[in-house]
């Protein structure tokens, strides 16, 4: 899964580098704004509790620090008319590794030594959309959705990147020393249920926006400077959503700062 992960080509954030400076970003970045599973217009069922748990990786820009994170997510939905809102909450633990150890103590001035760190962190999601149902009720258009995550991150890691912060900069590094976080935009999505089961469904949900002020939250040594200036952190998430008799699945691809893929499993009720 990582090697897909840095396979990715980013389109939105530090795009077309082919610099050496290694970006030591939040972890979450890239996965924090998880689908959040609604019940369909035409259901008789107008409210949806959904408990999952995910398996995530991502790497930053360029020459990336690599993440890999197990998450466990909450969230409660409410469908109306022609409107919804859902809410939740997640947590997160894993590692983020990055560096390099055949750099020699005189490359240490420019570049960043070898680490594993350990990442923990919790999280809100927050989203109010306006939707229109078919006639024959199989299909829901969530035209357009206003969606928020905040996210409060800790662990080894986070204090690595404070520290890194505080101190000299190594030239081919670029560091934040952000640890809340709120990315926010705008998301459009189609669910559809099969004709002749109810019971199974799929969506197709595109999520566009950013965190904001966050490129501005960067200190860098002199030669990573140039890949942050200018910059914004607009990205995007795609997911896949496939639910099955109150189990789901969801796949998640995302340039959202960091560049990320997640796979989730979930179970729903009441």
């Amino acid at each position: 899964m990582k090697d897909k992960i840095i396979a990715l080509s980013s389109l939105l954030f530090f795009t077309t580098f082919t610099s050496c400076t290694s970006f030591l970003t939040p972890a979450v970045l890239g996965n924090n704004m998880g689908y959040l599973p609604k019940t369909m217009g035409a259901d008789s069922i107008k409210t949806l509790t959904n408990v999952s748990a995910s398996y995530a990786g991502s790497t930053s820009p360029t020459t990336g620090t690599d993440f890999e994170l197990g998450m466990a997510n909450i969230s409660r939905s409410h469908t109306f008319k022609e409107s919804n809102i859902s809410y939740g909450i997640f947590a997160y633990a894993g590692k983020a590794s990055g560096g390099d150890s055949h750099y020699t103590e005189e490359d240490l001035k420019n570049y960043l030594p070898s680490f594993k760190k350990s990442i923990s962190g919790v999280g809100l999601r927050f989203s109010a959309g306006l939707h229109n149902t078919s006639a024959n009720g199989n299909t829901d258009f969530r035209y357009i959705n206003f969606e928020n995550a905040l996210s409060f991150e800790g662990g080894a890691y986070t204090k690595f990147r404070q520290e890194v912060y505080s101190n000299h900069i190594p030239d081919y590094v670029a560091v934040t020393n952000r640890k809340i976080l709120w990315t926010t935009g705008l998301s459009t999505e189609v669910i559809w249920r099969a004709r002749n089961d109810h019971d199974i469904r799929h969506a197709f949900r595109l999520f566009i926006g950013g965190t904001p002020n966050f490129v501005n939250s960067f200190r860098s040594g002199i030669k990573a400077a140039d890949d942050i200036r200018g910059k914004n952190s607009l990205g995007w998430v795609f997911n896949y959503f496939l639910y099955i008799k109150r189990f789901s699945l969801s796949y998640e691809l995302a340039d959202n700062v960091n560049y990320a893929q997640k796979l989730s499993f979930g179970y729903s009720f009441q």
